[in-house]
């Protein structure tokens, strides 16, 4: 057995932006975005609401990444938290191939 974690550890970010929010994939410990997605398209949500949280998701899927479902727990909403100080919130997310190698 191998305690070696096969996943990396990425979060997606939405935050808010001059205009509507930006949606991006980054490497827990830093660096470039790995994706990136400008939702200037979006109102100005003073709170994230159930709705952003799946619109968010749903442009997650379309670059290619997807919410860790072990991320969705009863704190959070659809698996984003909100990020303190910030009006961003995050969330665990992986590709879909990182996702069915680690059997989810």
């Amino acid at each position: 057995m191998t305690t070696d974690d096969p996943r990396p550890d990425l979060t997606a970010i939405c935050k808010a932006a001059d205009s509507g929010y930006l949606l991006q994939v980054v490497h827990e410990d830093g660096g470039e975005p790995l994706a990136e997605k400008d939702l200037s398209h979006w109102p100005d949500w003073p709170a994230f609401p159930a709705d952003a949280a799946h619109a968010a998701g749903c442009e997650l899927v379309m670059l290619g990444y997807m919410i860790r479902p072990d991320s969705a727990t009863s704190d959070t909403l659809l698996g984003w938290r909100p990020l303190l100080g910030q009006q961003a919130w995050s969330a665990k997310v992986g590709t879909f191939d990182q996702l069915q190698a680690a059997g989810i």
